[in-house]
């Protein structure tokens, strides 16, 4: 038999003067005025009155004082809350996992709305059967690990942190969780082993893991367990039902930008065959279906066409009640196009002008050219500090201070210090080689900024190789050395070309370097710089994020804060960071986002599982933690036995009999 105290021991002392009170009431003397009666009926009770109501009588037998003085005991049995149950091997100290993730939502579990409601009921059973000299902390786990809970042997707040743990969409990753639980249970030392000074920490606590889940996850061998013992309790079954999209996405066509091709890839993760009709809507308005019929393990890839020259939403729905229902639903965008500010510093360069005044870049691009004179300005001064343009293009000059945004330099090179170990500071870009003729011969085809391009034909008369800072990439190479080359720098990145557009002879008479302007891959060229460092993008497929990634997006640098808004949800308004960025943390749920500027659309993104992993919701029959397999304990631990609630009906049953009594006696 234990106790449970439900009580302080304040409570206990104030709970100790109800059966004195009880008996004070027995030995009180009432104040009776004198009544006359016309017959001797009630003089025998009244003397007796008399005598249970003098003050130091010796108390006499009372049926209704020792009912009433059981009843108090019986209340106080039940608020200690007596109780068995079997020995259970525990080392004192327990740690909860608890398995929050997407496929816990798995509804294959009889009694029980889910997985994760089974898996709280049976953290809750092992709660009450803490026996006093046990202590346990709560930890949940899905990609990330929150300890809701440090070790305590307060079952009141382990059931307040039980109370809190949610269920997520996101994927399984376990192994934050042990390393939690590994801080408390293996201590480390202060330095390498073996070192003199080396010193423990803390004293190696061992304790029981308790993980409840359905061992939906990567096997985690590199992990050593070291004092903690585990036991895996698997939640779910190993006949379920799961048709899952795992592939879901939007493009243009790129010879008609009106059609919009979509496609997607369903798969059969469950135990046995599923049908499904696949439902495409495009803002909750059908635009097509597909049926499905899967056996186990295969998939099928589904398409469709459609027309539609605006920024969109799609959604794409199995008609199927199966297990799981988070990755039945699936969700695509096409992004609305975005306009970039681009300032450029030249003394002029009609070749930069048409290829930024082209019906594509005028879509997406507003520029400002102004001559080398103007760096001299206030004005220039603040926009360089602001970063309030996406994209600056020096044209054959250089700024003293590197502004706080992108930049692209032709035919000169940034003005940005490096310290050198020595004290002393030198120039993070350099000319490579003096000025000569140029043949270009090798160029990076994987790098955004040379897509669509072939250059190899062109004319180069003069140029200069250019050295860039530590992590500069080589995108076109010639004969002389790297001709094209790209670095980042505190957040940003520098675009230096080797050679000029258009140069100066001696007389200072303009004339053309190269015959780039004349060829078709100018004005692609162009258009790669405004998309890949201006941050500009045409109409396209919107980036699908898992839940609880952080979406990162750049957006123009002269809006202040953007409303961020879950398609039937309320917007959320985020602030923008100087340089148009800014990051979005509240994407839990599935679904498709909408990033406003007043009423206009910047951008979009959606939220999607995604994730085979989580799709197979098999409940593994054993895990694989640190170096050992850990077999699945069915049936999780025994309850205890309680008995207040029969002590609490004994007293009821009492009361009851304490009242006939006293209404026999008055009548």
């Amino acid at each position: 038999m234990s106790w449970i105290s439900t009580l302080t021991p304040l409570h206990w002392a104030l709970f100790s003067l109800i059966p004195i009170g009880i008996i004070l009431l027995y030995f009180l003397k009432l104040r009776r005025e004198p009544v006359e009666v016309p017959s001797t009926f009630l003089w025998k009770k009244t003397i007796e009155d008399l005598h249970v109501n003098s003050l130091l009588q010796r108390l006499r037998r009372s049926i209704l004082l020792f009912l009433q003085l059981l009843i108090v005991a019986l209340a106080a049995l039940a608020m200690l809350r007596p109780g068995l149950r079997g020995e259970t091997s525990s080392q004192g100290r327990l740690v909860f996992l608890i398995d929050t993730s997407a496929s816990m939502q798995t509804t294959d579990v009889d009694d029980d709305a889910n997985r994760f409601e089974r898996a709280k009921r049976l953290v809750s059973e092992r709660i009450e059967a803490m026996s006093d000299s046990e202590t346990a902390m709560l930890v949940s786990f899905s990609d990330r690990a929150e300890v809701l809970q440090s070790f305590t042997s307060d079952r009141n707040r382990l059931r307040d942190a039980l109370s809190r743990a949610e269920v997520t969409n996101r994927p399984t990753d376990v192994l934050g969780a042990l390393k939690a639980a590994d801080g408390l249970a293996n201590p480390r030392r202060t330095s390498q082993a073996g070192d003199v000074n080396d010193v423990q920490v803390a004293d190696a606590l061992p304790a029981d893991l308790l993980l409840y889940s359905d061992g939906g996850f990567q096997t985690v061998t590199e992990f050593d367990l070291g004092n903690l013992a585990p036991t895996y309790i698997p939640i779910g079954t190993d006949n379920v039902t799961n048709l899952a999209i795992t592939a879901f996405s939007a493009e243009r066509n790129v010879e008609k930008p009106e059609q919009v091709q979509i496609f997607a890839t369903v798969v059969n993760l469950g135990t046995e065959q599923a049908s499904a009709t696949a439902t495409l809507t495009l803002d909750d308005e059908l635009l097509d279906a597909s049926s499905v019929d899967l056996p186990v393990g295969e998939q099928a890839g589904l398409s469709f066409s459609i027309e539609s020259e605006e920024a969109i939403s799609l959604k794409l729905a199995l008609d199927i009640n199966d297990d799981l229902a988070v990755d039945n639903v699936a969700y695509a965008a096409l992004t609305p196009m975005r306009n970039v500010s681009v300032l450029v510093i030249t003394p002029g360069n009609s070749p930069l002008e048409i290829a930024l005044s082209t019906s594509k870049a005028g879509k997406i691009c507003q520029s400002e050219f102004v001559p080398p004179e103007y760096m001299a300005t206030e004005s220039y001064e603040q926009r360089a500090e602001s970063g309030n343009d996406d994209l600056i293009i020096y044209d054959r000059c250089s700024p003293e201070t590197m502004p706080r945004t992108n930049t692209f330099f032709i035919g000169a090179l940034p003005s940005n210090q490096v310290a050198n170990t020595d004290g002393t500071t030198s120039e993070a870009w350099k000319w490579g080689s003096e000025m000569s003729s140029v043949a270009l011969i090798d160029m990076d085809r994987t790098h955004p900024l040379m897509r669509y391009l072939e250059l190899f034909s062109l004319l180069i008369f003069q140029g200069r190789s250019v050295e860039g800072p530590a992590g500069s990439t080589e995108l076109l190479g010639a004969d002389i050395g790297p001709m094209l080359t790209i670095a980042p720098r505190d957040g940003y990145q520098d675009l230096v070309l080797g050679f000029e557009l258009i140069s100066s002879d001696a007389d200072g008479a303009t004339q053309t370097n190269t015959n780039w302007y004349a060829e078709r891959s100018w004005p692609v060229f162009i258009l790669n710089v405004l998309r890949y460092l201006a941050g500009a993008a045409e109409v396209s497929g919107a980036p699908s994020y898992t839940p609880g990634d952080t979406v990162r997006l750049r957006v123009e640098s002269a809006i202040s804060n953007v409303d961020v808004q879950r398609l039937g949800d309320k917007p959320t308004s985020i602030p923008v960071g100087p340089s148009g960025v800014t990051e979005i943390v509240e994407t839990d749920s599935p679904g498709n986002y909408r990033v406003k500027s007043d009423e206009r659309i910047v951008d979009m993104f959606s939220i999607n599982l995604f994730n085979r992993s989580e799709s197979t919701i098999t409940a593994a029959e054993s895990i694989e933690l640190g170096y050992e397999s850990v077999e699945g304990k069915v049936g999780g631990v025994e309850k205890r036995r309680e008995y207040w609630r029969w002590l609490l009906v004994g007293a009821l049953a009492i009361l009851a009999t304490e009242w006939w009594v006293f209404g026999r006696r008055v009548g």
